[in-house]
């Protein structure tokens, strides 16, 4: 924001960076919740420990977690800086074309990536119902992968889904969000 030399700019990133500081904290803590309870920072320790799911078992952690994580991919309500209904619309001044359709699918990507985190944090990973199948078969080889990508997808639909029903808010709103709630 600074290098280039546009106010505009400097703006969104003196927002970006109280923004930053102010959800960095509560997904540390809640990330913190569910490291104390498996007593491990591995994920697959993580995914092991749980014989109920972490959802269950911190809801409100589940629910810091998950919007401080909306938070860092600046998906709706909190993309302050890309906000595309204000008529300077962040990164859309800057790219055009393929390098902003490249910009369009990374930020898909750490939607993504943020959702697969989140299915591994609280919801057991791979870990789901046998459905009865027995150990040795070749579907049940590919049983826990299933799982894991239809978590992965049913937490990628709720970040669409907020995006779309749930209206922006202000950077005073979300910096009194984070600090007091």
């Amino acid at each position: 924001g600074w290098s280039s030399n546009n106010k505009y700019a400097l703006f969104g990133a003196m927002r970006d960076i109280a923004q930053l500081v102010s959800y960095e904290i509560p997904m540390g803590l809640a990330i913190v919740g569910v490291v104390l309870m498996a007593g491990s920072l591995s994920l697959t320790d993580i995914i092991n420990a749980q014989n109920v799911p972490f959802i269950l078992a911190q809801p409100l952690g589940f629910l810091i977690f998950f919007t401080a994580s909306l938070a860092e991919i600046n998906r709706t309500p909190f993309d302050l800086l890309e906000a595309d209904s204000e008529i300077v619309a962040g990164y859309n001044i800057e790219y055009s074309g393929m390098k902003f359709a490249m910009l369009y699918l990374s930020e898909y990507c750490e939607a993504l990536a943020m959702a697969a985190i989140t299915a591994i944090l609280f919801l057991g990973g791979w870990r789901g119902p046998s459905l009865g199948l027995p150990t040795g078969s070749l579907i049940a080889g590919f049983l826990p992968v299933v799982w894991l990508i239809l978590k992965i997808f049913a937490v990628f639909f709720v970040i669409i889904w907020i995006r779309s029903t749930i209206p922006r808010l202000r950077i005073d709103q979300v910096l009194g969000f984070a600090w007091k709630f």
